[in-house]
Protein backbone atom coordinates (compact mmCIF):
# COMPACT_ATOMS: atom_id res chain seq x y z
CA UNK A 1 0.00 0.00 0.00
CA UNK A 2 1.46 3.78 -1.24
CA UNK A 3 1.15 6.62 1.19
CA UNK A 4 0.93 8.99 -1.63
CA UNK A 5 -3.02 9.77 -2.03
CA UNK A 6 -5.75 10.75 0.95
CA UNK A 7 -7.62 7.44 0.44
CA UNK A 8 -4.27 5.26 0.71
CA UNK A 9 -3.08 7.47 3.90
CA UNK A 10 -6.48 7.09 5.32
CA UNK A 11 -6.64 3.38 5.16
CA UNK A 12 -2.67 2.84 6.14
CA UNK A 13 -3.36 5.64 9.34
CA UNK A 14 -6.53 3.46 10.38
CA UNK A 15 -4.13 0.70 10.39
CA UNK A 16 -1.55 2.71 12.29
CA UNK A 17 -3.68 3.54 14.67
CA UNK A 18 -5.08 0.08 15.71
CA UNK A 19 -1.90 -1.25 16.28
CA UNK A 20 -0.67 1.75 18.73
CA UNK A 21 -3.63 1.29 20.56
CA UNK A 22 -2.87 -2.48 20.93
CA UNK A 23 0.43 -1.63 22.12
CA UNK A 24 0.49 -0.63 25.71
CA UNK A 25 3.67 1.60 25.87
CA UNK A 26 2.84 3.28 22.26
CA UNK A 27 -0.64 4.66 23.58
CA UNK A 28 0.93 6.39 26.42
CA UNK A 29 0.53 9.49 26.39
CA UNK A 30 3.22 11.47 28.27
CA UNK A 31 2.14 14.47 30.85
CA UNK A 32 -1.86 14.23 29.96
CA UNK A 33 -2.51 12.75 33.58
CA UNK A 34 -1.49 15.97 35.24
CA UNK A 35 -2.42 18.63 32.22
CA UNK A 36 -5.25 20.88 31.57
CA UNK A 37 -7.30 23.01 29.17
CA UNK A 38 -5.11 23.83 26.26
CA UNK A 39 -2.23 21.79 27.32
CA UNK A 40 -3.77 18.80 27.53
CA UNK A 41 -4.82 19.50 23.58
CA UNK A 42 -1.22 20.53 22.70
CA UNK A 43 -0.32 17.10 24.13
CA UNK A 44 -2.30 14.96 22.16
CA UNK A 45 -0.98 16.72 19.01
CA UNK A 46 2.49 15.60 19.97
CA UNK A 47 1.50 12.32 20.54
CA UNK A 48 -0.40 12.08 16.87
CA UNK A 49 2.24 13.22 15.23
CA UNK A 50 4.88 11.39 16.95
CA UNK A 51 2.58 7.93 16.03
CA UNK A 52 2.40 9.15 12.25
CA UNK A 53 5.97 9.89 11.95
CA UNK A 54 7.17 6.76 13.11
CA UNK A 55 5.87 5.17 9.49
CA UNK A 56 9.01 5.53 7.66
CA UNK A 57 7.01 7.09 4.70
CA UNK A 58 5.70 9.86 6.05
CA UNK A 59 8.76 10.84 9.10
CA UNK A 60 9.33 13.59 6.01
CA UNK A 61 6.28 14.39 5.75
CA UNK A 62 3.97 15.59 8.88
CA UNK A 63 4.34 18.60 10.14
CA UNK A 64 2.76 20.86 13.09
CA UNK A 65 1.47 24.13 11.20
CA UNK A 66 4.64 26.08 11.68
CA UNK A 67 6.73 23.95 10.68
CA UNK A 68 5.46 23.27 7.20
CA UNK A 69 5.02 27.22 6.60
CA UNK A 70 8.64 27.75 8.05
CA UNK A 71 9.89 24.73 4.98
CA UNK A 72 7.61 25.77 2.24
CA UNK A 73 8.84 29.53 2.28
CA UNK A 74 12.22 28.68 3.13
CA UNK A 75 11.83 27.04 -0.89
CA UNK A 76 10.60 30.37 -2.37
CA UNK A 77 12.75 32.55 -0.39
CA UNK A 78 12.29 35.74 1.69
CA UNK A 79 10.08 37.61 -1.12
CA UNK A 80 6.79 38.70 -0.18
CA UNK A 81 5.04 38.84 -3.15
CA UNK A 82 6.37 35.28 -4.40
CA UNK A 83 5.22 34.08 -1.16
CA UNK A 84 2.00 35.93 -1.77
CA UNK A 85 1.77 34.80 -5.30
CA UNK A 86 1.96 31.30 -4.16
CA UNK A 87 0.13 31.16 -1.54
CA UNK A 88 -3.06 32.50 -3.49
CA UNK A 89 -2.32 29.45 -5.97
CA UNK A 90 -3.51 26.82 -2.90
CA UNK A 91 -6.13 25.82 -1.54
CA UNK A 92 -4.80 26.22 2.38
CA UNK A 93 -2.92 29.69 1.81
CA UNK A 94 -5.85 31.90 -0.56
CA UNK A 95 -7.28 34.87 0.99
CA UNK A 96 -11.01 34.60 1.58
CA UNK A 97 -11.91 37.87 2.66
CA UNK A 98 -9.81 38.75 5.56
CA UNK A 99 -9.25 35.08 5.96
CA UNK A 100 -6.65 32.40 5.51
CA UNK A 101 -6.84 28.80 6.83
CA UNK A 102 -3.63 28.27 7.95
CA UNK A 103 -1.11 31.19 7.30
CA UNK A 104 -1.49 35.07 8.59
CA UNK A 105 0.57 37.95 7.46
CA UNK A 106 2.35 38.05 10.53
CA UNK A 107 3.85 34.63 10.11
CA UNK A 108 4.71 35.66 6.60
CA UNK A 109 6.82 39.33 7.83
CA UNK A 110 8.43 37.10 10.54
CA UNK A 111 9.80 34.99 8.21
CA UNK A 112 10.50 37.71 6.27
CA UNK A 113 12.48 39.24 8.83
CA UNK A 114 13.96 36.35 10.48
CA UNK A 115 11.88 35.60 13.31
CA UNK A 116 10.80 32.28 14.28
CA UNK A 117 7.04 31.39 12.48
CA UNK A 118 4.86 30.89 15.83
CA UNK A 119 1.59 28.83 15.46
CA UNK A 120 -1.32 30.46 15.12
CA UNK A 121 -4.04 30.57 17.35
CA UNK A 122 -7.26 29.82 14.72
CA UNK A 123 -5.53 27.87 12.45
CA UNK A 124 -7.80 25.65 10.64
CA UNK A 125 -5.36 22.42 11.40
CA UNK A 126 -3.09 21.03 14.20
CA UNK A 127 -0.74 18.32 11.48
CA UNK A 128 -0.34 18.99 8.10
CA UNK A 129 0.20 15.50 6.02
CA UNK A 130 2.23 16.58 2.71
CA UNK A 131 1.58 13.50 -0.10
CA UNK A 132 3.17 14.98 -2.98
CA UNK A 133 7.01 15.22 -4.13
CA UNK A 134 8.12 18.74 -4.01
CA UNK A 135 6.60 21.81 -1.86
CA UNK A 136 6.35 24.03 -5.06
CA UNK A 137 5.03 21.45 -7.54
CA UNK A 138 2.52 19.86 -5.73
CA UNK A 139 2.04 22.84 -3.54
CA UNK A 140 -1.52 21.77 -2.87
CA UNK A 141 -1.32 17.57 -2.08
CA UNK A 142 -1.32 18.16 1.77
CA UNK A 143 -4.11 16.57 4.10
CA UNK A 144 -5.06 19.04 7.03
CA UNK A 145 -6.27 17.27 10.25
CA UNK A 146 -7.74 18.82 13.01
CA UNK A 147 -6.90 16.97 16.31
CA UNK A 148 -9.38 17.04 19.32
CA UNK A 149 -9.04 14.79 22.62
CA UNK A 150 -11.70 13.63 25.26
CA UNK A 151 -11.24 11.76 28.64
CA UNK A 152 -13.49 9.38 28.23
CA UNK A 153 -14.27 9.19 32.13
CA UNK A 154 -15.66 12.37 31.84
CA UNK A 155 -19.30 13.25 30.13
CA UNK A 156 -19.21 16.12 28.03
CA UNK A 157 -20.94 18.30 25.13
CA UNK A 158 -19.47 17.50 21.86
CA UNK A 159 -16.31 19.75 21.49
CA UNK A 160 -16.08 22.92 18.61
CA UNK A 161 -14.91 21.54 15.82
CA UNK A 162 -14.90 24.09 13.04
CA UNK A 163 -16.53 27.27 12.46
CA UNK A 164 -19.58 26.71 10.15
CA UNK A 165 -19.36 30.39 9.06
CA UNK A 166 -15.56 30.24 8.58
CA UNK A 167 -16.31 26.90 5.89
CA UNK A 168 -19.38 28.71 3.97
CA UNK A 169 -17.00 32.07 3.36
CA UNK A 170 -14.32 29.38 2.16
CA UNK A 171 -16.23 27.21 -0.46
CA UNK A 172 -17.74 30.90 -1.34
CA UNK A 173 -14.71 32.02 -2.74
CA UNK A 174 -13.50 29.05 -3.91
CA UNK A 175 -16.59 28.35 -5.93
CA UNK A 176 -15.81 32.64 -7.41
CA UNK A 177 -12.26 31.23 -8.73
CA UNK A 178 -11.98 29.67 -12.29
CA UNK A 179 -9.92 26.93 -11.28
CA UNK A 180 -12.75 26.11 -8.51
CA UNK A 181 -13.15 22.53 -9.13
CA UNK A 182 -8.90 22.08 -9.28
CA UNK A 183 -8.87 23.58 -5.86
CA UNK A 184 -11.74 21.41 -4.50
CA UNK A 185 -10.65 18.41 -5.45
CA UNK A 186 -7.22 18.95 -3.62
CA UNK A 187 -9.19 20.09 -0.62
CA UNK A 188 -8.94 17.38 2.00
CA UNK A 189 -9.69 17.82 5.82
CA UNK A 190 -9.42 15.43 8.56
CA UNK A 191 -10.43 14.97 12.02
CA UNK A 192 -8.14 12.81 14.67
CA UNK A 193 -10.14 12.13 17.80
CA UNK A 194 -8.05 10.75 20.36
CA UNK A 195 -9.98 9.19 23.48
CA UNK A 196 -7.82 8.60 26.65
CA UNK A 197 -8.46 7.01 29.83
CA UNK A 198 -6.28 7.98 33.00
CA UNK A 199 -5.32 4.69 35.49
CA UNK A 200 -3.02 4.89 38.36
CA UNK A 201 -1.43 8.08 36.74
CA UNK A 202 -0.62 7.05 33.66
CA UNK A 203 -2.49 8.73 30.81
CA UNK A 204 -3.26 6.20 27.80
CA UNK A 205 -5.07 6.73 24.73
CA UNK A 206 -7.89 4.20 23.90
CA UNK A 207 -9.37 5.16 20.57
CA UNK A 208 -8.61 7.03 17.67
CA UNK A 209 -11.10 7.63 15.01
CA UNK A 210 -10.23 9.48 11.58
CA UNK A 211 -13.14 11.06 9.89
CA UNK A 212 -13.01 12.84 5.81
CA UNK A 213 -15.15 16.29 6.68
CA UNK A 214 -16.05 15.87 3.81
CA UNK A 215 -18.12 12.26 4.28
CA UNK A 216 -20.07 13.66 7.20
CA UNK A 217 -23.10 12.86 7.62
CA UNK A 218 -24.88 15.91 8.21
CA UNK A 219 -27.79 15.17 8.62
CA UNK A 220 -26.43 13.45 11.71
CA UNK A 221 -24.80 16.65 12.89
CA UNK A 222 -26.07 16.77 16.99
CA UNK A 223 -25.43 21.07 16.95
CA UNK A 224 -24.36 24.39 15.21
CA UNK A 225 -23.90 26.48 18.07
CA UNK A 226 -25.12 29.91 16.43
CA UNK A 227 -23.82 31.58 20.21
CA UNK A 228 -20.18 30.45 19.78
CA UNK A 229 -18.94 31.41 16.10
CA UNK A 230 -21.84 29.35 14.47
CA UNK A 231 -19.44 26.38 15.61
CA UNK A 232 -20.38 22.66 14.84
CA UNK A 233 -19.74 20.55 17.41
CA UNK A 234 -19.41 17.26 17.50
CA UNK A 235 -17.54 14.01 19.35
CA UNK A 236 -15.32 12.48 16.22
CA UNK A 237 -15.95 9.17 17.59
CA UNK A 238 -20.21 9.99 17.01
CA UNK A 239 -19.17 11.44 12.93
CA UNK A 240 -20.84 9.21 10.49
CA UNK A 241 -19.78 9.16 7.50
CA UNK A 242 -21.02 8.65 4.09
CA UNK A 243 -18.41 6.61 1.81
CA UNK A 244 -20.50 7.46 -1.77
CA UNK A 245 -20.73 11.26 -1.00
CA UNK A 246 -18.74 13.75 -2.80
CA UNK A 247 -17.44 17.28 -2.21
CA UNK A 248 -19.91 18.96 -3.81
CA UNK A 249 -22.94 17.06 -2.00
CA UNK A 250 -21.19 17.61 1.05
CA UNK A 251 -21.02 21.51 0.16
CA UNK A 252 -24.67 21.21 -1.05
CA UNK A 253 -25.85 19.85 2.03
CA UNK A 254 -23.83 22.21 4.28
CA UNK A 255 -25.73 25.30 3.44
CA UNK A 256 -28.84 23.55 3.90
CA UNK A 257 -27.86 22.42 7.32
CA UNK A 258 -26.66 26.08 8.18
CA UNK A 259 -30.15 27.41 6.62
CA UNK A 260 -32.13 25.11 8.81
CA UNK A 261 -30.13 25.02 11.90
CA UNK A 262 -30.66 28.85 11.52
CA UNK A 263 -33.79 28.92 10.55
CA UNK A 264 -34.73 27.08 14.22
CA UNK A 265 -32.57 28.96 15.77
CA UNK A 266 -33.61 32.56 15.52
CA UNK A 267 -37.31 31.43 15.88
CA UNK A 268 -36.67 29.99 19.08
CA UNK A 269 -34.46 33.25 19.97
CA UNK A 270 -37.05 35.60 18.65
CA UNK A 271 -39.82 33.47 20.71
CA UNK A 272 -37.68 34.24 23.87
CA UNK A 273 -36.78 37.76 23.29
CA UNK A 274 -40.89 38.29 22.52
CA UNK A 275 -41.26 36.74 25.78
CA UNK A 276 -38.71 38.80 27.38
CA UNK A 277 -40.38 41.93 25.61
CA UNK A 278 -43.78 41.16 26.36
CA UNK A 279 -42.80 41.05 30.36
CA UNK A 280 -41.04 44.42 30.17
CA UNK A 281 -43.83 45.88 28.95
CA UNK A 282 -46.22 44.85 31.20
CA UNK A 283 -44.00 45.89 33.96
CA UNK A 284 -43.58 49.42 32.51
CA UNK A 285 -47.19 49.61 31.94
CA UNK A 286 -48.49 48.61 35.28
CA UNK A 287 -46.09 51.20 36.39
CA UNK A 288 -47.53 53.84 34.41
CA UNK A 289 -51.20 53.16 35.78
Amino acid sequence: MSWDTPQSIRIECDRLFREVLNDPNEAIIEGLNTSFGHESGTLVEKWTKSKLIKEEQLSERVFFPDEFLTKVFTTIGKDETKIEQFLEKTWWGFKFGKDRLLVTQKQINDFISGEKIERWQQEAGDIIVFYGNDLQADLNSILMVNVKSHNEARASRPPNIISAERLMKFFVSVFERQDFMEILDKTNYWFIGVGYRVQDGIAKAIRADIRDLFKLDLMKIPQINFDAAIQIQWHVRDMVEKSEQDKLLFIQDMMKTLVIQWGIHSDRKGKKYKAAMQTINEKVDSRRD
